[in-house]
């Protein structure tokens, strides 16, 4: 049975996609409903992306001072809002297109916290487990994705009036909007157990001289296994948009083929991406390393994207077309949860990072929505040819030459994974001194029963910080200054070693 903890967050991510995607199909048709131009219609559909873009190191942050209840509560709220102003705006005829809009900025700001369940993993959870829960998060996406027309199909004939307003197919999805995002805020709260305030005393000195962004910026820039990450994440999402991106325009002229057939290929990259998901999930499991996994996917990404280039011809064969396609998106699950985690992995190593974790997350996911928000003009001003473009050219290619920055991104991030190797993992060590300085710590370690084996932690987060194992594993986090080590603890005494773990998302007694 799925962990209670894991079950909020792939609810989270499957609630994200389907909010996105249930949106995507209908929202040129509301807009001209409503009088808006295509002008309107493109500042509206990007305004989403660039509030999320805005959010993201708002709620890193936040879930770094105060835990991820408050921030998580709050942006999903923002969600429910702006999925209801989405669908009541007809009701207001002056004012129409700008409550779209702002029902739109809302949710992007909601769905900012894309980056806070990345954050929670790597608080949450061992080094070890973070690649296969991340590659489970990242699954579920994939199925909202793949689900998501049909609640346009449930909604093709829906016609009914509530409270004066009229609702249809196109703002009743602002409903739709509004009642899972409530249903899935509701499981947040009931199933997430909260994490203590990641706040460290260590770097309190080093704070005074250099402020907390310019710290960041500093690691990003000079520490090769954190820059890096931020490369791989905007590739990984620059490169799905350009096959998105250019999908239905090149199959359109190289094949004929109508939005039907597209959609088709759409969904099966979903499927595909899912069971990719999967692998990587029952691979790490089996042992294989993140940097493995990440070197393959970069790889087989800048193949899969060297073939679309070379194949996409006009009058090209389907499986031209197709198999590149899938190469490339088979390799997308083994670039995202291996990246984080690697990333995960460095940030704990660096002690003055120690309390900025969930910011650190939201700013590669930051990245990663730089890499979507800026594929799709790239992609149609310098690397689609048009009809006109390709009847001239003597090779019939759909791509300019300016598509191979596709493949070229990703064979780049290889050489400078393999030159740069595998991020070191630091492991504490503790004296004798150590291990009885913590076990008599005030808060619940002093000869009292705190845990009989594996007591549940997603229980009353309202009790005392006394009670809580979760302060415990906070004052162990900044007195090893991030370390990895596990600890359990026993009847009476404190016991700190290699043989017992600590799992917030182990829940079995």
């Amino acid at each position: 049975m799925m962990d209670p903890a894991v079950l909020a967050l792939a609810t989270l991510g499957l609630v994200d996609s389907i909010s996105f995607m249930i949106v995507a199909p209908s929202l040129a048709f509301y807009v001209e409903k409503l009088g808006g131009s295509r002008d309107a219609y493109g500042f509206i559909l990007s305004v989403y992306s660039f509030a999320s873009f805005c959010g993201k190191p708002i709620l890193g942050r936040w879930s770094d001072a105060q835990g991820f209840l408050v921030p998580y509560m709050i942006s999903i709220s923002l969600s429910n809002l702006g999925g209801l102003l989405y669908a009541v705006a007809p009701a207001f005829t002056s004012t129409q297109l700008t409550l779209v809009a702002l029902g739109r900025i809302l949710g992007g700001l909601g769905r900012a916290n894309s980056a806070l369940g990345f954050a929670y993993v790597a608080r949450a959870l061992p080094a070890s487990e973070r690649t296969s829960v991340t590659a489970i998060l990242g699954g579920v996406q994939m199925i909202g994705m793949a689900i998501a027309p049909l609640f346009s199909a449930l909604l093709a004939n829906v016609k009914f009036d509530l409270c004066g307003i009229q609702f249809d197919n196109l703002n009743s999805v602002g409903l739709v909007l509004f009642v899972i995002n409530f249903l899935s805020q509701v499981l947040v709260y009931f199933l997430l157990p909260d994490l203590a305030p990641n706040n460290s005393d260590e770097a309190s000195d080093q704070d005074d001289k250099e402020s907390e962004w310019s710290k960041m910026l500093r690691f990003i820039c000079t520490i090769p296994h954190i820059g890096i990450p931020f490369l791989t994440i905007f590739t990984f999402n620059f490169n799905w948009q350009f096959i998105e991106t250019a999908l239905a325009p090149a199959s359109a002229d190289a094949l004929g083929w109508s939005p039907v057939e597209v959609s088709y290929v759409l969904g099966a990259m979903a499927i595909l991406v899912f069971l990719g998901m999967t692998s990587v999930h029952k691979l790490s499991q089996m042992g294989v390393t993140d940097f493995t996994l990440l070197c393959y996917g970069l790889m087989a990404n800048a193949l899969g994207y060297l073939l679309l280039y070379s194949s996409w011809q006009r009058d090209a064969s389907v499986a031209a077309f197709v198999v590149p396609v899938f190469i490339s998106v088979g390799s997308f699950a083994f670039l995202g949860a291996p990246n984080r985690s690697l990333f995960s992995k460095s940030v704990d190593a660096a002690p003055e990072l120690s309390g900025l974790e969930g910011t650190m997350q939201a700013l590669l996911s930051m990245a990663s929505s730089v890499g979507g928000f800026t594929a799709p003009s790239v992609v149609a001003h310098y690397c689609l040819r048009t009809p006109a473009m390709v009847d001239v050219s003597s090779d019939a290619r759909e791509f300019t030459p300016v598509a191979l920055l596709s493949p070229a991104l990703g064979f780049v991030i290889f050489v400078a994974n393999m030159v740069v190797g595998e991020p070191e993992e630091k492991v504490a060590t503790m004296t004798e001194s150590d291990e009885e300085r913590m076990c008599h710590e005030d808060g619940g370690m002093n000869g009292v029963e705190i845990m009989d084996e594996a007591t549940p932690l997603n229980g009353d987060r309202r009790k005392s910080d006394g009670d809580s194992p979760l302060k415990s594993i906070d004052k162990m986090h900044k007195s090893r200054r991030r370390s990895l080590l596990e600890t359990s603890y026993v009847r009476g005494s404190c016991t700190l070693g290699p043989s017992s773990e600590v799992d917030i998302f182990n829940t079995e007694t």
